[in-house]
């Protein structure tokens, strides 16, 4: 090859590619799916909210989908970013399932709906002896909850068996200043 001036370096060059963490949002889009063994399967979207401009993150470096670690800066610390740039992003949930009727050994694997839900503000009613009531969500029940969205890399294999990973949420926390978000398009009363 021949010589020239120009360098590259994936720390300090080029887009600065969407970073795991837990980010502000609020849900924009759901989706609910029947199974086969009578339960559901819910898939929720979020959009990353204008609050991710109010946030440092931790800048990582990325090479194909692998996060190998902080950009260090010249006192050797993680290097400190805007999150400004994830602010609009859009990100799916990892799926979410509810299994109804089962026996008690396996109740466990509702926990995962029960918090995810729980964490956006959901409430389910109590039954006389304190067990929680797990009813089916709908679309209107959570479109515009805010809540803190763990966005983190997903390995997963397609319909052809091949491997791939995508960014994420696999969980949600309360957002305890954030506010509903009315859906876009819609019309304010007066």
């Amino acid at each position: 090859m021949k010589e020239f001036d120009a360098t590259f370096n994936d720390a300090t060059d080029g887009y600065q590619p969407a970073m795991p963490g837990k980010y502000p949002g609020h849900v924009s889009a759901f989706e609910a799916v029947s199974l086969r063994n009578g339960g559901k399967v819910f898939n929720i979207e979020f959009t990353l909210a204008n609050e991710c401009k109010k946030m440092e993150i931790q800048k990582m470096v990325r090479l194909g989908t692998e996060y190998t670690g902080s950009v260090l800066d010249d006192n050797d610390e993680p290097e400190m970013i805007n999150a400004g740039f994830m602010s609009g992003k859009i990100y799916r949930s990892a799926g979410v399932f509810l299994t109804p009727n089962l026996p008690n050994d396996q109740r466990w694997k509702n926990r995962k709906y029960k918090e995810f839900f729980t964490n956006m503000g959901i409430e389910f009613p109590e039954d006389k002896d304190g067990n929680q009531k797990l009813q089916e969500v709908e679309e209107e029940d959570v479109i515009g909850l805010p809540a803190l969205i763990d966005v983190k890399p997903y390995s997963y294999k397609n319909k052809n068996g091949e491997k791939k990973a995508s960014l994420r949420v696999l969980n949600v926390f309360p957002w305890n200043d954030g506010a509903r978000k009315k859906p876009e398009g819609e019309k304010v009363p007066f």
